[in-house]
């Protein structure tokens, strides 16, 4: 029998042979190019259209939302690390269908977003057929640019007596022991970001001190923008209220005394203002804008009065997004009454807020129900909203030009909420947007005859800011144990890169190529060592 012993040439030939082999395969002969973005082409999944964009007119214009895969975050990822992938995932997932929409006279491209994955389009429906997006495997569904809106006003507005003729503070603040934190804990906002997204601001009225980066710019940049219907960011723009509504809520979170009287909760909270809608709404484009610019000027805690009636999944992913950046998200539950409510308060990871009265009870236009995850959402198979419950009647606060008018409603429940996070994070700046809402339904209360367990009335009660206060101070881990965990647990932004670049090369044709040419380098080599030990 003949025995086949191989020599340091037949090793070297054969070594040769897998090498061009495999460049063959991975397609570096023909066009690499051409294969960089083959997983985001041709897909077996439906692609979800709304139905409303079924039905459209042809030779009409109108403009959809396309929305993509979202990025897999690290559970232990930073703050910065998760809106570094964000961003990241979405420039990459995009850009197919941007370079597509670029060569495309009929499709042109309104804004790009990252806080959830999708981009605005203007498409002409004559000549789009909106199924052909299938062929992108990364989109998942097409949506109108719906509308949101302030909640409606209740039609009742109840006058609250005060039986101090000159209160220091109004009712709400003052319902929500936020004094005895200013005196107790010695907090009052200072250092922590509330970003009200509105109507816009009047920042000339005396109780309010809107941040800014430089006061001798009008614009105030770093504390100011404003957003038109598609997201687009208005140029020059300085501070105004499109309406009453917007200055009414920002004071309540962080108004002061000039009257003499306290009207906002976090008085040295720095306070930042996003025009994302008037009177008359909004669309889903100007809030997600709004919400980027939150995260980009780095805000700690996103405040929206405003909604749209129902579930609208289409805010789960920004809200849930927001709130792994490091971002607490409060927002209205709406003013439709029990057995209703409105999106965003209604997606599981928003904190939702309806509204109570003088002597703690739920208003009748307060909404709240029982929810079902839907298939978009994670978290349990049903939960209950509102979370928690503020001071929503006859609530004292700023209006444009000066002066001071009592309005009611959950809008004006949800900023007490949010300055009363505020008051907590200058406490204890590293508290988790999850720890901040497990320790407000946690020291919240109710009235003696109220539920005991969460409901669709209370959720899980009223807020109490110096309750809060007091846990999370006993709470708090000891600094040494923190700076350990920070430590081990931040990862620097070149860190990701480096980890992005590696993971982008090792999936790519061109990864492919270099790995096997490493690999074959290295075969080469142990070629040569053993024609040398056979020598």
């Amino acid at each position: 029998m003949v025995r086949f012993r191989p020599t340091s040439r037949t090793i070297a030939c054969v070594v040769c042979a897998l090498l061009v082999s495999s460049l063959v395969i991975s397609g570096f002969v023909v066009p690499i190019v051409a294969n960089q973005n083959a997983d985001l082409v041709s897909s077996d999944d439906d692609l979800e259209i709304d139905d409303s964009l079924r039905d459209l007119e042809d030779s009409e214009t109108v403009e959809l939302v396309v929305r993509f895969e979202e990025a897999t975050v690290p559970e232990d990822a930073s703050d910065d690390e998760v809106e570094y992938r964000l961003e990241e995932h979405a420039a990459k997932t995009q850009a197919p269908l941007l370079d597509y929409a670029t060569e495309t006279a009929w499709i042109s491209v309104e804004e790009e977003f990252w806080v959830t994955n999708a981009v605005l389009l203007e498409v002409e429906t004559d000549r789009v057929d909106l199924e052909a997006f299938e062929r992108f495997d990364a989109i998942e569904a097409i949506h109108e640019n719906f509308e949101l809106s302030v909640p409606p006003e209740p039609d009742e507005r109840d006058d609250v007596a005060d039986e101090d003729d000159d209160p220091s503070a109004t009712w709400g603040v003052e319902a929500v022991n936020a004094p005895t934190v200013w005196e107790e804990h010695d907090a009052r906002g200072d250092g922590v970001r509330v970003a009200v997204l509105d109507t816009g601001v009047d920042a000339d009225h005396p109780d309010i001190e809107l941040h800014t980066d430089d006061p001798t710019d009008p614009t105030y940049p770093g504390g100011w923008a404003e957003f038109n219907e598609s997201g687009d960011r208005v140029v020059g723009s300085t501070p105004y209220d499109s309406g009453a509504h917007g200055t009414h809520v920002s004071a309540t979170v962080a108004g002061g005394n000039q009257s003499g009287t306290a009207i906002g909760v976090a008085p040295e909270a720095e306070l930042l203002h996003g025009l994302v809608l008037d009177e008359e709404g909004g669309t889903f484009a100007q809030i997600i804008a709004g919400m980027e610019w939150a995260l980009e000027e780095e805000a700690d805690v996103i405040s929206m009065s405003f909604g749209a009636t129902g579930r609208h999944h289409q805010l789960t992913d920004p809200v849930r997004n927001a709130e792994e950046s490091g971002v607490a998200v409060v927002a209205a539950i709406g003013n439709e009454g029990e057995d209703t409510s409105g999106s965003p308060a209604n997606v599981y990871n928003s904190i939702s807020v309806g509204a109570v009265g003088p002597d703690g009870t739920v208003a009748s236009f307060s909404g709240g129900e029982r929810l079902e995850r839907t298939e978009w959402e994670t978290g349990p198979e049903t939960y209950v909203a509102p979370d928690v419950v503020a001071p929503g009647v006859a609530i004292d606060s700023a209006v444009p030009g000066g002066g001071y008018e009592p309005f009611p409603g959950t809008s004006m429940a949800t900023p007490h909420v949010a300055g009363t996070i505020a008051l907590l994070l200058e406490i204890e700046p590293d508290t988790t947007p999850s720890d901040v809402s497990r320790i407000l339904t946690e020291t919240a209360w109710k009235p003696a005859d109220a539920p005991d367990e969460k409901d669709t009335r209370y959720g899980y009660g009223i807020v109490d800011a110096d309750a809060a206060a007091t846990q999370l101070v006993d709470e708090r881990v000891e600094p040494e144990e923190v700076a350990s965990t920070q430590a081990s647990d931040d990862h620097s932004t070149d860190d990701v890169e480096a980890e992005s670049w590696l993971e982008s090369m090792s999936t790519s044709p061109i990864g492919e190529v270099i790995v096997l040419t490493v690999a074959a380098v290295l075969l080469g080599l142990f070629v040569v060592v053993a024609r040398n030990i056979d020598t």
